[in-house]
């Protein structure tokens, strides 16, 4: 059981990476506006691509590189833990210092979600894989 559930996990974790990675990199500034953010110059392109599409490259690499056999499960879902434990954690400091979610768009609501989500999934597949 513990084997399916840690293959779904980085499988769905894997796909979340490269789904933000294609549309990160594709189209930076529509991607930045969904996050309430706004590109002044080049420089906020290969932030989004940098931060955004090669970061989220990286954990799909991750991903990808446990599901296929060359490094060990354990290791992706750890990078999958720290990935999403540190989004969730900054996403409850941020909470906390504005004072609830008011302002915030709807992309922001829904990563507390899939953030808090994803952080549990890794952490559960941690333990049971």
């Amino acid at each position: 059981m513990g084997q399916i559930f840690g293959t779904g996990v980085l499988a769905v974790g894997g796909l979340f990476s490269l789904f933000t990675t294609w549309t990160s990199a594709r189209a930076p500034a529509r991607f930045a506006a969904g996050l309430g953010l706004g590109l002044a110059n080049p420089g906020g392109y290969n932030e989004i691509r940098a931060q955004y599409a090669g970061f989220f490259l990286a954990v799909a690499a991750a991903c990808a590189a446990a599901l296929l056999g060359f490094v060990p499960r354990r290791a992706a879902f750890l990078v999958l833990a720290v990935v999403f434990g540190g989004l969730i954690a900054g996403r409850l400091a941020s909470l906390a210092i504005d004072g609830g979610i008011a302002g915030y768009g709807p992309t922001i609501r829904t990563l507390y979600a899939i953030d808090s989500l994803g952080f549990a999934l890794a952490l559960t597949a941690l333990a049971i894989d």
